[in-house]
């Protein structure tokens, strides 16, 4: 476990920007580097979203309409006016897709107020959902989306306690980081984030016998191939260090 350390703290420090980084298995905190630094939020906040989100509430169906959809990602804003989705329906854009239009559609069923009374609730004191996805005048005015490693560590320990919460974050489609070098080889409940200078990914992957919630977070980077490189390498090195440890034993 140290030399893992040692190899995730050269990596940290091999690439531009700041960083935030945590390791965490079942018997507590393995590693936290910047854990209370606040970053822009990116899609990290959809999270939250999730976590405020009624299981009851999931099939309530809504409907979608022309003036919901927004650009970014996702494929909600190509399809018909009129559809109809349940709220799990969104939930699952939202997380495997990013989804921009589902997203704020959720935002709109559950309310931004009530949404950030459950982060307060939750006591994640670092983050705020400030505004909706794409929503570039809230931008201009000033108002963004924020959160911290350590309040995404405490969200995350919280939906991968709920069933059906945790496989709709087993469905995230963007592998391109933490799980590069492993994709597939293990089941994988995560989320990531991704803005100009930003490239973010945190969740849980789960091994024969035993979880390790993995989370990184990146600001001020130079280029988004740093970020990339950064979640890629040091994803490889943690699946690498706990698939050896349960041979081991």
């Amino acid at each position: 476990m140290e030399q893992l350390k040692e190899d995730i703290l050269k990596i940290l420090k091999k690439y531009s920007g700041i960083k935030g980084f945590i390791l965490r298995d079942a018997g507590g905190i393995l590693m936290k580097v910047n854990e209370d630094e606040v970053f822009p939020a990116a899609s990290i906040i959809k999270l939250y979203i999730l976590g405020a989100l009624q299981n009851e509430d999931f099939s309530t169906r809504i409907k979608l309409k022309k003036e919901d959809k927004v650009g970014g990602f996702g494929i909600l804003q190509y399809l018909n006016d009129g559809l109809f989705l349940s709220v799990k329906d969104a939930a699952v854009f939202m997380i495997a897709l990013s989804d921009n239009t589902a997203t704020n559609i959720l935002i709109d069923f559950i309310g931004l107020g009530e949404i950030n009374r459950y982060i307060q609730k939750i006591n994640a004191k670092g983050t705020v959902l400030g505004r909706k996805m794409m929503d570039l005048q809230a931008k201009q005015a000033g108002l963004e989306n924020y959160t911290t490693p350590g309040d995404t560590l405490e969200i995350l320990d919280i939906l991968c306690k709920d069933s059906e919460k945790l496989e709709i974050l087993k469905t995230q489609a963007c592998n391109n980081k933490l799980p590069l070098f492993f994709n597939g080889a293990i089941p994988f409940a995560h989320k990531t984030g991704d803005l100009d200078g930003i490239e973010h990914d945190a969740g849980r992957m789960f091994f024969k016998d035993r979880w390790v919630d993995v989370l990184v977070f990146t600001k001020e980077l130079e280029t988004k191939e740093d970020g990339i490189r950064i979640n890629s390498e040091i994803g490889k090195l943690v699946f690498t260090a706990f698939q050896n440890l349960g041979k081991q034993e």
